[in-house]
């Protein structure tokens, strides 16, 4: 039943900025009630529509099914699930971009407006700052999915022994931190665990909101100037521009979707096929059209237009939007770097040829592992399952969004 409210929620939220709209002539511009209003139905569209995938993917038993199959915690489900809101969102900017280009990039490059340019401006803003809570919730699901298999597997140690190994235990010392138990002289000290990005956490505490964001300075930077300062500037700075300059902007997402799936791919392990491949290729190549090549197009076009050198039309523009663009603009050379660099050492892996000392230590590895694989592979599954099963019992919390 609560699948069907979170759908129904977001579709509903949908369709009423949509019929808000109907009134207007193709160049009204969007008053401040209305723009709240659209931001406010933005953040009930996509709060919904991730509550929705969330709930699909732990509650349905073709979720059940698609999550056993490709072996996702409760985590990966968060993760997945925020990729696909980022990929609708941008579909429907690359929507709002592709109708505002081609009806005023038409009647007038330069003062020709369409009132879905600063609609769907006040709609997407809600999505940037969704999405800071959003990807702070998966941060916390997959610290919380790395304690559980702690715990599990140090309560496997305890059940079965340590067989002379240093181990993990469940219980707490005087400190209310969970301590280690040695045998003969192995010296006993606190466990440590770490998260994505390399931060020692505590087996009780969880990480803050605000130190998760004062880890991704960048990322942070680039939602929050999305959603307040792009906002401002193409309601209320743009200097008498008309929309067309700035349809190119939203269409800048066309790359966003192919991001997502790169990770979705990712995270279901399906990193060897040639869906991924494919994609990684469709990505590295839309991110370079429409992140980098377009906005020097854009500005060659406007030189055109007014008449004027490359250089001193980009210096004629106003203020605000020439430091918009600086701003958006610096970051996507600097994730076209990582994209590429990425991609060759995909298509071009550096083969290294293997040393004596290599090989010998290589060798020695290989001993040691021997002993303990036939042990690995019959307990496997069974753990895999017992993790399972484990974060399953808690997917209402995973649920539990704002």
């Amino acid at each position: 039943m609560k699948i069907l409210i979170s759908l129904a929620c977001s579709i509903g939220s949908m369709g009423i900025a949509w019929g808000s709209l109907l009134s207007l002539n193709i160049s009204d511009r969007i008053s401040l009630q209305r723009g709240v209003f659209l931001s406010s139905l933005g953040f009930v569209y996509f709060v919904s529509l991730t509550d929705f995938f969330n709930r699909f993917l732990l509650e349905t038993a073709k979720g059940l099914e698609w999550r056993k199959k490709y072996h996702l915690m409760v985590s990966d489900v968060m993760d997945i699930t925020n990729k696909l809101v980022s990929a609708v969102q941008a579909s429907l900017s690359c929507l709002a971009g592709f109708l505002v280009c081609k009806s005023s990039c038409n009647r007038s490059f330069l003062h020709a407006s369409h009132f879905a340019s600063e609609a769907y401006a006040w709609f997407g803003a809600a999505y940037f700052f969704y999405d800071l809570w959003s990807m702070y919730k998966v941060h916390i699901h997959k610290v919380l999915d790395k304690l559980k298999m702690v715990k599990d597997q140090a309560g496997n140690g305890l059940k079965n022994g340590n067989n002379g190994h240093q181990v993990f235990d469940g219980r707490r010392n005087g400190n209310g931190n969970g301590v280690c138990r040695a045998d003969g002289d192995v010296e006993c000290r606190e466990k440590e665990i770490h998260d994505d990005y390399g931060n020692e956490i505590s087996l009780e505490a969880r990480p803050s909101f605000w130190h998760y964001i004062s880890r991704q300075p960048l990322m942070v930077g680039h939602h929050i100037f999305i959603g307040s300062f792009g906002l401002c500037v193409i309601a209320y700075l743009r200097g008498g521009l008309g929309d067309c300059i700035f349809s190119f902007i939203f269409l800048m997402e066309a790359s966003t979707p192919f991001v997502s799936l790169r990770s979705i791919l990712s995270t279901m392990g399906m990193k060897s096929t040639n869906l991924y491949m494919i994609n990684g290729i469709l990505m590295l190549v839309t991110f370079f059209i429409f992140r980098i090549l377009m906005l020097p197009f854009v500005f060659y076009w406007y030189s055109l237009t007014v008449n004027l050198p490359f250089i001193r039309a980009v210096a004629s523009l106003p203020r605000g939007c020439k430091i918009s663009i600086c701003i958006l603009f610096l970051p996507q050379i600097y994730w076209f770097y990582l994209i590429l660099r990425g991609a060759i050492k995909v298509f071009f892996p550096q083969k290294v040829m293997p040393t004596k000392r290599n090989r010998g230590e290589f060798q020695k590895k290989s001993t040691n592992c021997v002993i303990s694989t036939d042990n690995e592979a019959k307990n496997q599954d069974g753990k895999f399952e017992e993790n399972f099963r484990i974060l399953d019992n808690d997917k209402q919390k995973s649920l539990t969004l704002m």
